[in-house]
Order: C-alpha cells, then structure tokens, then sequence
C-alpha cells in the first residue's frame, strides 16, 4: 500500500505543475498581446496630435 500514497502525491504535484505552467503561458501571451498592441497604440497617438495640431491650424486661420 506505500505505493498508493506516493502516486497520488505524484499526480497532485502533476496538476499543479501543469496548472501552473498553463497560467504562466497565459500571463506571457497576455504581456505579449500588450507589447504587440504598443505599435497601434502608437498610431493613435500619432493621429491624434497630428489631428489636434491640424485643429488648431484651422482655429489660429479663422481667427485671422
């Protein structure tokens, strides 16, 4: 019967191990994700200071 004690152990530290691994995955496909998404993050910014400078233009040329 030792045996029994010591599988059980065995398959609990199994699961865990794996639960663990696939929450690290997880987690580095989410960082991932977010990194990748910089460059669109970037292209907004972008757009936006070129539409608010262009904004301003038209303000500064009805003003005149």
């Amino acid at each position: 019967p030792p045996l029994f004690p010591v599988q059980s152990d065995m398959q609990s530290w199994e699961e865990q191990s794996q639960g663990a691994i696939y929450t690290v995955e997880y987690a580095c496909s989410a960082i991932k994700n977010m990194t990748d998404s910089t460059v669109y993050f970037k292209s907004i910014d972008s757009l936006l200071k070129h539409a608010i400078a262009l904004k301003d233009q038209l303000n500064s040329a009805q003003g005149k």
